[in-house]
């Protein structure tokens, strides 16, 4: 029979023992804030060294470079900065703008009340401004009720029985 050790041993060496990429990604960050002239040997070292394991190497060279790589995600950000600028002007324009015109219409209604109130109330004075008004609307409302009975007493004439 085998010794479990060395079965034990065998598999632990043999096994594919990926390595997450947060991992590496992680450990690469540390070791580029120490010393910024780390390699992806000296990475591959320092992963084998905390893991034991150092992953593919095309793979791990692969996130050494783009964490070793000068960041240049100032200019666009800078870019996105200016073009919301310029988004945020636009709108406060077009704000402004439509307040203005609000205002402006606004101000139109105002106009329009005015002058209809002025004109109503001018015509009000002006009936009351005749001599007679009061006595012609009561004998414009006697004859209106005059010719009511009258209309009543018409139709129950020629109304049949």
């Amino acid at each position: 029979m085998f010794p479990l050790k060395a079965v034990l041993d065998y598999s632990r060496c043999r096994m594919n023992q990926r390595l997450a990429e947060y991992r590496i990604r992680s450990t690469c960050r540390e070791l580029l804030a120490g010393d910024a002239r780390v390699s992806g040997r000296g990475l591959r070292r320092e992963l084998r060294k905390r893991f034991g394991a150092v992953g593919q190497t095309e793979r791990v060279f692969r996130i050494w470079r783009e964490e070793a790589a000068p960041k240049a995600a100032t200019p666009p950000i800078l870019a996105d900065v200016a073009q919301l600028q310029e988004r945020l002007d636009a709108a406060q324009a077009a704000a402004q703008a439509n307040r203005e015109r609000a205002e402006r219409a606004e101000y139109r209604e105002q106009a329009h009340q005015d002058h209809w109130a002025k004109q109503i109330d001018r015509l009000r004075e002006q009936l009351r401004a005749q001599p007679n008004y009061a006595a012609q609307i009561r004998t414009l409302q006697e004859q209106v009720l005059r010719l009511t009975a009258e209309l009543r007493a018409a139709r129950a004439m020629l109304a049949p029985r």
